[in-house]
Formats: C-alpha cells, structure tokens, sequence
C-alpha cells in the first residue's frame, strides 16, 4: 500500500499543484469533503457537502448547542407572550452582511417567509402564522393563531433545511427557484470567482463577522475564522486525497477510506480519528411514484434483498469496529431507537424476494439505479446493492455519474427514460434522523415529501401527532409506531450506521464537535 500511494503521489503531485496554487503569507486551510459543491442554494437540495458549507457563509437567527438544544445565534434576546402566541426577537448589534450592508429585522422576514416555504417544520409554522412584522430595523414580531412551542426548534432546525438568512432582496427569490447570488453574514464569505466546479471552493474570512461571546458549542456559541482561506479541493479518487494529506499539500480529509488507515496510523505528522460529528447511516432511497417501485410488494422485495453486512464490510472491510447492522430507522442509541419492522431488511433472502415480485406482477422492468463513481461509499455499496437486486430478481441499469449529478438528478419526477430514476442510496446523518420530526423519509407528505416522494395519510397522522405531542413517553410509543408504518410502506431501507474517520495534520486543530463538519475555529500552524 505504501508504494502505491507513494507512487500514485509522485505522478500526481505537479498536476495537483497546479490546481490548488500558491497561498502566499495567507493562512490557508486546505480540505478535501465528500462530493462536489455545484450550487450553493441549501433550500434547494438538502445534500451535506452544500449545507456544511453554507453554514460557513450564512449565520442563524437560532442554532443547536452540542446537547442539539437550540440556542440565539443572530438573537440577542427573545419574548414570548402570557398566551404563547407572539414572540419579539432582537439582533445582536453589529451584524453585517458580506456585502458591508447591515443585517435587518427586514432580512429576517424574507429569509424565514422563503424558508417556510420549503422545510417541513417551517411549513407548520406558516400553517400557524398571523402575521410576521418589523418592529423596527434590528427588532421583528411571529404572531401566531395558535401556540406552537416548536417555532424555535424551526429556527434552529439544521435538517433537512436551515434557516440562513440572506439579504432580502435575495430571500425575496421564490424557494422553487435557485439562487444565483450567495451573501451571507457568516464567519467566511464565498469568492465566486475562484468557485470552480469540480475543480476548487473557496471562502475567505470575513472580517467584519462578529463572534458571540458564549465558548463554541456544536453549531452555538462563538464562532471565529481562525485562518484567512479555506479551499475545498476536489480530488478524482481517495488516493489521490491521501496523497496529498501524506505530502502536506493539503491539510484535512473528512472521509478516509478503512483500507488507507494503516498507511495514515503510521504517519506521526498525520492525526486519525473519527469524523467530530454524529454517527451516519446509508440508506436505500426508492422512487414511490414510478413504476415498478410504485408497488409496496416490489419495494418489499427489496428489503429482502439488501444485505447490512455486506454494504458496510464494502466500505470498512474487517473494520467491524467501525460500523454496526442497526434495525432501527432514527438511529441505534438515540431515544427512539426501537427494532419494529425490521425483519425484512436484516435478514437477506433471495427466495422471499423472488416470492414477493412474482406476487407483484413484477414483468422485468428495468430499474434505473442512480451510481455515482466519484465517492467509495457510493460507488462500492452501490455495486453491491445492483449484484444484490440482480440476484434476487430485479433487472437493473446500472446508471453510472457522479455525486454531483445524481444529487442533481434525483429532484427528477419524470419516468426513468425521461431522465427520472428509481433507486440510489443515499447518507444522512444521526442528526437528522434520530427525530421523527427531521428523519425525511417519515412524514408520508407526497409531493412535500423528501425525494422519493412516500405518500401515505396515515404516516402524515402519525408526524403530526408527534409534532403536538406533550411528553417523552408519548413521542416514544409515536414514535414506533412511525417505524413500524414506514417499513411496512417501505419509505427507505436503512444500511447500517457507522462513523466515519477523518484524517488531518497535527497543524490544524480547534475543530468543534458537532453535527457538521464546520470549519470555524479551526486554526492552523507552520
């Protein structure tokens, strides 16, 4: 393996200068994340390597704590009203937009109005809105027709949608179309014309960013730009990451394959731990609106045929310490872990499968499956989930791209040979799925739904009397009975959990445990 990557690195190196250029006397923090930043509007796609960078750009009016509690972020100071039905929200002073002009009450409005067109629990709000007004330019008024204690917990929300604010005559953009234009008033601020595709991303420090007070935590607290720049380079295969990190061309991989750590370990100026973020899960995400997966008894077929065990080992191979067969779809460890359902998809069985597409009808319709080539996890799971429908019956086209593209063609809800799709897998991670009320895949909402579009009334029932649930103990039993309603419906098949591990030099430090990979307080040294 060593003379691999040596030799890889040595054929490599001069193109991969070329590419990423001088830094001069700038502090530069160099970082290679999953996937490619094509678009940058995180309300119009919900993938993690656009929303983690956006958080470097754009700030929150509240943001999650590292015990996932929401805290001010924007807000100075907050009321509710005796009747719980109107809150009065002050900005921090000082607050700047990237483009020198001042953060207003204004602003504020436009990005929540656009916002709530969008995400979920934003639509609730809106379903509960009486008016949403300036009080006067750092100072705005949420006046409901009714209490819902969960309004703060939607200005915090991190999945699958958060609310940045943007100028308002950004925000004034409808949510149906992307954005063009992307000013935030975060720590960092985008340079659009060193933004090439596939090539590079970069921000740079924004220098009239105020941090608050508070000590970072998670998402809240102080967030300050500890470097200058940081570049996000795009890399055509994890080796050739690796190589780079090995050589000091650049500073951080957040993913780094299992069979490359023995190469990382034995390196003293290389740190390898697990990824500062929540455990992740694969899953299998399955057009509901598309023949032949339209079908609950092919969908079924389909948990018969994947395989935990196998797409886990094609990522972390022997590394079982890495990873574990988990039947619980909001996650194994958090509160509303439970086995419900579960039968199906953990346990494989090629003759159920075959049982269950013949009493479908099922004719050999090929299924057109979504395989991007750029990322291992979804290029080697995803090779063993077509060997895996193949042999349980399934006729598949193995449609091969990149992540950037399937994240792209997967909004498609034309048929297949329309540039539509049937199946790809997918990661979220715990953050989103440990809560009902973020999990995607369990609202049943139809054409609001997260892609895939599940539609199903009683599943719809279910999230709201979550939504409006009082206690624990209530949000628990709804909870399992959410599960086991979405494996009967088969709204997504879980994959296995894991975490991943990153790797960096031991010149960087001040990363914040959290939901995301942020990269404020990140500092780096000669």
């Amino acid at each position: 393996m060593l003379r691999i990557v040596i030799a890889a690195w040595l054929a490599g190196s001069l193109c991969l200068a070329a590419s990423i250029g001088p830094a001069g006397a700038e502090t530069v923090l160099k970082i290679k994340n999953t996937g490619d930043i094509k678009q940058l509007d995180a309300l119009f796609t919900s993938a993690y390597p656009v929303r983690d960078m956006a958080y470097l750009i754009y700030d929150t009016l509240f943001s999650l704590d590292g015990n996932y509690r929401a805290q001010p972020q924007m807000v100075e100071s907050h009321t509710l009203s005796e009747d719980g039905k109107t809150y009065v929200f002050k900005l921090r002073q000082g607050l700047s937009f990237h483009d020198g002009k001042p953060v207003t009450a204004a602003d504020c409005i436009a990005s929540i109005e656009r916002w709530m067109k969008k995400d979920s629990l934003g639509a609730e709000i809106d379903k509960r809105l009486d008016a949403i007004r300036a009080i006067d330019a750092t100072a705005f008024e949420v006046r409901l027709k009714e209490p819902f204690a969960r309004l703060i917990d939607g200005f915090a929300r991190m999945t699958a949608y958060p609310l940045f604010v943007m100028p308002e005559r950004l925000a004034r953009t409808p949510a149906t179309t992307e954005l063009k234009e992307f000013v935030g008033s975060g720590p960092f601020k985008l340079l659009p014309d060193e933004w090439v595709p596939g090539v590079k991303f970069v921000v740079a420090k924004h220098g009239g960013y105020k941090p608050r007070g508070e000590a970072p935590s998670g998402l809240a607290g102080g967030k300050t730009a500890g470097v200058d720049r940081i570049e996000r380079i795009q890399f055509s295969d994890d080796l050739s990451a690796v190589n780079a990190l090995l050589a000091g061309e650049i500073d951080y991989v957040a993913e780094v394959p299992a069979e490359m750590l023995p190469v990382l370990e034995k390196d003293k100026s290389i740190q390898v731990a697990k990824a500062p973020i929540l455990g992740k899960n694969f899953q299998v995400v399955i057009n509901h609106t598309q023949p032949p997966m339209d079908n609950v008894k092919v969908r079924q077929a389909l948990q018969y045929a994947i395989s935990q065990s196998d797409s886990m080992q094609a990522v972390f191979g022997g590394r079982k310490d890495l990873y574990q067969l988990c039947p619980a779809l909001f996650m194994c460890g958090s509160p509303y872990e439970t086995d419900v359902g579960s039968e199906r998809f953990m346990k494989q069985d090629f003759e159920k499968a075959k049982a269950l597409l013949k009493e479908a009808g099922y004719d050999g319709t090929p299924i057109v499956y979504l395989h991007p080539m750029d990322a291992k996890v979804q290029r080697d799971v995803g090779t063993v989930m077509v060997n895996a429908m193949r042999k349980a019956g399934f006729t598949v086209e193995d449609v091969q791209m990149d992540t950037a593209t399937m994240f792209t063609r997967r909004t498609n809800k034309n048929p297949p040979k329309q540039g539509g799709w049937n199946v790809f897998i997918t990661g979220f991670a715990g953050d989103a799925l440990m809560d009902p009320l973020t999990n995607p895949y369990v609202t049943g909402a139809c054409e609001k739904a997260f892609v895939g579009w599940p539609c199903d009334k009683p599943l719809q029932e279910l999230w709201q009397t979550f939504l409006l649930a009082s206690d624990d103990a209530a949000r628990k039993a709804i909870a399992v009975e959410m599960q086991a309603r979405s494996n009967e419906i088969v709204t997504y098949i879980p994959l296995g959990q894991f975490n991943d591990l990153s790797a960096w030099r031991k010149s960087v430090s001040g990363f914040v445990p959290g939901p995301t990979l942020t990269y404020w307080n990140v500092r780096k040294s000669d």
